[in-house]
């Protein structure tokens, strides 16, 4: 069988589009955590360039917060996982965040105040948004996205999708033949 010019360009540009988005974010490690009828990910974006997510369930009211407690109680030994604050009245600040190897700790330092973790949320499969208001008061829903930026003020990694892993051969695929 012989592929046409157009479709092998076609092709190339995929290819080319799926390992630059691959790029964009080394994803260590994905966690299922939890159990209930709502669920929401929480994505974590390391100074190291690593990625780590959790996809977290629930039932009831979950604060972004009180899913840091989820995490860090979780005692099936799959992950590491720890986190540190600074508790004032208004809402909890977030200092540090550890996961497996990867460990992360700031609280602002000046000239450019980088070193903080930097707090994104996105509704199902919506654009990222910078946090308006704190992990204590956000209220988790069902296909919701936080994410975490250590080190820089650019929005979370690019996680690429299962299709674009399967096109550079990192996931098996299903083959059929034609007879």
């Amino acid at each position: 069988m012989s592929v046409s010019p157009l479709l092998s360009g076609v092709i190339g540009l995929i290819l080319a589009a799926a390992v630059a988005v691959q790029s964009q974010a080394d994803l260590v490690g994905q966690w299922d955590v939890g159990e209930g009828s709502s669920t929401a990910s929480i994505q974590f974006d390391f100074l190291d360039g690593q990625t780590f997510l959790f996809d977290l369930s629930w039932d009831g009211d979950l604060t972004g917060r009180e899913a840091f407690d989820l995490l860090a109680g979780d005692d099936t030994g799959r992950f590491f996982f720890e986190f540190d604050y600074i508790a004032y009245s208004f809402g909890d600040f977030l200092t540090g965040v550890g996961i497996e190897d990867s460990y992360d700790y700031g609280e602002g330092s000046p000239p450019d105040y980088a070193d903080t973790w930097k707090y994104w949320t996105a509704e199902g499969d919506g654009l990222w948004e910078s946090s308006m208001i704190g992990f204590s008061d956000r209220i988790l829903t069902d296909g919701s996205r936080d994410a975490w930026v250590f080190g820089n003020y650019d929005p979370p990694a690019q996680i690429p999708a299962p299709a674009t892993l399967a096109l550079l051969g990192l996931v098996p695929m299903s083959r059929r033949r034609r007879r």
